[in-house]
């Protein structure tokens, strides 16, 4: 039977409301405090006892972690039991550079795809975990993106898992994009935005293959955009294709 696994924020401490301890955390951008990488060892070791609900092959994923992220000798752990697999991995996974954490669970959320279940409700709770301890990162589709507010990572989402094939391929790719934070490359996350937003309106249209501009032509005549946001989308394509 798989536990209930529910995160609450807890009430202000004495600590806090008297003043002795920060109310609330610096965002954490540039770094990770230990009671963040923990808490994020713990929600992963908590999903992981559901294992049996969820029917998913530890024991496999622990090797895929043993050799194709920390890239050790497979000879180390193959006699153990699962176990002792999983100890070696925290121990690997708490000396890391803050960084590597987020590439971890990079890692960890890709290969754990092949279950659907537990994969979506392991991103949805390390998301919990980010947002109680003020990250500047949350996660979207296996990507770690820096964010600016809970609304914009909640529309993030929303538009990048329409349901047609088109336009979250596009808005998946503006995601990774944006996501590289040393070399962002704005004109391409742009562009790939707005391709996105081409093929809504091809969608919404019932026609396939339309430019962005000759698509919300056809748009406009049968629902009569507002001129700002139908000027404004033909402008951003304008300079997408100089």
């Amino acid at each position: 039977k798989m536990s209930s696994l529910i995160i609450r924020e807890s009430k202000m401490s004495f600590s806090k409301r008297m003043g002795f301890e920060p109310a609330q955390k610096a965002l954490q951008l540039d770094g990770m405090d230990d009671e963040l990488r923990m808490e994020l060892h713990n929600i992963i070791r908590s999903v992981e006892k559901d294992v049996l609900f969820y029917k998913f092959n530890l024991d496999l994923h622990y090797r895929c972690i043993w050799t194709r992220f920390f890239f050790l000798d497979l000879d180390e752990c193959t006699s153990r039991g699962d176990g002792s697999i999983r100890g070696l991995i925290k121990s690997e996974f708490m000396s890391l550079p803050w960084q590597r954490v987020y590439d971890y669970i990079e890692f960890y959320l890709t290969t754990s795809r092949v279950n659907p279940r537990f994969h979506e409700k392991l991103e949805s709770l390390i998301n919990q975990i980010l947002h109680i301890h003020n990250s500047g990162y949350r996660i979207q589709d296996c990507i770690v993106i820096p964010i600016s507010n809970e609304l914009e990572l909640s529309e993030i989402s929303e538009a990048s898992h329409s349901g047609q094939k088109a336009i979250d391929t596009h808005m998946k790719r503006a995601i990774e994009l944006f996501s590289k934070r040393e070399t962002k490359d704005y004109a391409n996350v742009i562009k790939e935005a707005i391709t996105a937003v081409e093929a809504a309106v091809n969608f919404v249209n019932g026609t396939e293959g339309k430019t962005l501009g000759d698509a919300l032509k056809t748009l406009d005549k049968n629902h009569k955009l507002p001129d700002a946001l139908r000027q404004g989308m033909e402008k951003l394509y304008i300079y997408t294709n100089d």
